[in-house]
């Protein structure tokens, strides 16, 4: 072989081994090279690792925002790689839960996945960040089974998620409603709470004067509503409002899907009103007179106002001990096929249809 053969054979070769790592792993500008490998197993010995796929991971910006300051990366990581990131494999590619969530096309959902604060990232791609106050306990295990994404803790002391207001998260944007879905941990049932009656506002949109709607939890010391569960909606002034509910025995430490649907509408809609499903299964809703909103005593007449949307309180009055994941808002309502079929996925289940 001569001189100049020589020479081709390794260009060839170099442009080669650069090809194969072009398509294994593409990387930003100042990203760290990964170190080697560890130990494989012999020849012929069988392992029992789940082998990864390529998949492309949002990197998170300097301020840990999430938002892509950096770009991304894309990349085949070993299995035997222990220098591999978490979020890497958790957040890469999306799980069977996350994909039947996004294929309903919801205006905003928080996984609550993050490894930590102070913000949360939004995974419809609309950008509404959360922001965390007080100590939210993040990397909590999560609510969807045989999913490593995890969920955040609320401890009860002034700690919740805020995303600032945005015509998106009211009812009568959209003119085809509104859907507000939420797996819930309740970490304990025995709670003091707003009124004598003690309860806890764990999610909702509204403050003095700019109510919207919002999810509320009652204390096992309840007299008449122990443990209850409510979505309710109101007037901008506030006062009594219409809602669904369910009540039943709970297990602290348990989690619980629930789905709230607030019908397109207002008082002038005939038989519009507000919905309730506990893990998949349709509770409460129209006609029932207290879910109307043409109900004598309420008239709801929703407007979209000034206030921010808050995960673990609505307006800083009482706050939620226990865990929270995977919440979603739909600028529709959704069918109880829809709902059934998002619990199904949370828990493994196949269903016919998302």
């Amino acid at each position: 072989m001569t001189a100049i053969q020589t020479k081709r054979k390794g260009f060839m070769a170099a442009l080669w081994l650069a090809g194969l790592a072009a398509c294994c792993a593409v990387t930003v500008p100042g990203a760290a090279p990964a170190p080697a490998e560890d130990a494989r197993p012999a020849q012929g010995q069988a392992s029992d690792r789940k082998q990864p796929t390529c998949r492309t991971a949002l990197l998170s910006g300097p301020d840990g925002s999430g938002e892509p300051s950096y770009g991304y990366t894309k990349s085949c990581p070993s299995p035997y790689d222990s220098h591999v990131p978490f979020d890497l494999f958790t957040q890469g590619a999306a799980s069977s839960y996350e994909k039947a969530v996004l294929e309903k096309k919801p205006i905003a959902y928080w996984r609550l996945g993050e490894s930590k604060g102070p913000e949360v990232l939004d995974h419809t791609g609309n950008k509404h960040k959360g922001t965390c106050h007080g100590t939210p306990i993040f990397r909590e295990k999560g609510a969807i089974h045989g999913d490593a994404d995890t969920a955040v803790r609320l401890d009860g002391k002034k700690s919740f998620i805020e995303i600032s207001n945005h015509k998106d998260f009211s009812q009568p944007t959209s003119g085809k409603g509104l859907s507000v879905e939420v797996w819930l941990r309740p970490d304990v049932l025995d709670f003091e709470g707003e009124t004598d009656d003690p309860y806890v506002f764990w999610l909702g949109k509204g403050e003095p004067k700019q109510q919207e709607w919002a999810l509320r939890f009652y204390s096992a010391k309840s007299k008449d509503r122990p443990n209850r569960i409510s979505a309710y909606i109101f007037n901008p002034i506030g006062g009594l409002g219409a809602g669904a509910y369910f009540q039943d025995k709970l297990t602290a430490g348990e989690w619980i899907h629930v789905v709230a649907c607030f019908d397109p509408g207002d008082a002038d809609t005939r038989g519009a009103g507000v919905h309730i499903y506990k893990n998949g299964v349709h509770r409460s809703g129209p006609p029932s007179p207290g879910t109307l909103y043409n109900n004598p005593q309420w008239k709801i007449k929703p407007v979209h106002g000034t206030a921010p949307l808050r995960l673990g309180t609505r307006d800083r009055k009482s706050f939620l001990v226990g865990g929270l994941d995977e919440v979603a808002i739909y600028p529709r309502v959704l069918t109880a096929r829809e709902i059934l079929a998002n619990f199904d996925a949370g828990r493994g289940k196949r269903t016919g249809s998302n």
